[in-house]
């Protein structure tokens, strides 16, 4: 089933609907580190974080961990799973290291890695979705499988919170999320959408509705609302 219909009075370029309805598919399948169906349970708790009493109450608290409690999780995810995605959802401009160690010491910084990506590259399309007005896509059938648990080579401490690929050629983005790349292939795949758009990201001059300029002070911007601290 499509993710949605873009197609309407917006003039939306059909590129946009067939992406997410691809990647919003593959969401679901088996990963590396996590199953199909535990993929989707991450995902519905995305959804659970908007209606969190515990997630409100730290959103509006000095410091989140001043308030402490359980969250309303509706899977049955380890609870430092659960508490990945509702604070990587609901207030990611105060992640802090040491929250991120403890985490991972728990769940381990593969399954951690994984775990991230899928929220954020959920969280863009539904985001995109929401702005249009238009009702959030179902969560996608979970695929069948057993996760290979292989960690790929060349990566290592470079200094970041989990470990990266020691390739410097790629995109610090793309490097945060090296541990895990199969599943980095979806985030990858939903900025070529929207943004880079692979060799035209190069050129100065871009044949779009915004220009080049529009577009950086929009991210920017953007980014600056979200206190991303990259």
């Amino acid at each position: 089933m499509a993710l949605t219909n873009y197609d309407s009075e917006l003039d939306i370029d059909p590129m946009f609907s067939s992406t997410h309805t691809d990647v919003w598919r593959r969401l679901g399948d088996c990963g590396t580190w996590w199953t199909g169906a535990q993929r989707v349970a991450a995902m519905s708790e995305v959804r659970a974080a908007f209606n969190c009493q515990l997630c409100d109450r730290r959103s509006e608290a000095l410091s989140p961990s001043m308030v402490q409690g359980s969250h309303e999780a509706v899977s049955d995810l380890p609870q430092e799973a659960v508490d990945l995605v509702h604070r990587l959802t609901s207030d990611p401009g105060r992640l802090t290291q040491d929250w991120a160690d403890t985490v991972i010491a728990a769940l381990g910084e593969e399954r951690y890695v994984e775990l991230v990506i899928i929220v954020c590259t959920q969280y863009v399309i539904e985001s995109f979705a929401s702005s249009l007005g238009l009702p959030l896509p179902e969560l996608p059938q979970p695929g069948d499988g057993i996760p290979a648990q292989v960690r790929p080579p060349n990566v290592g401490d470079v200094g970041a919170w989990v470990s990266q690929t020691v390739d410097k050629t790629l995109a610090n983005v793309s490097r945060a999320a090296s541990l895990v790349p199969d599943t980095e292939a979806l985030w990858r795949d939903i900025v070529q959408c929207h943004y880079s758009r692979g060799p035209e990201f190069a050129e100065l001059v871009w044949n779009r509705a915004l220009t080049r300029p529009q577009v950086e002070l929009l991210a920017s911007t953007v980014s600056s609302l979200n206190e991303c601290f990259y």
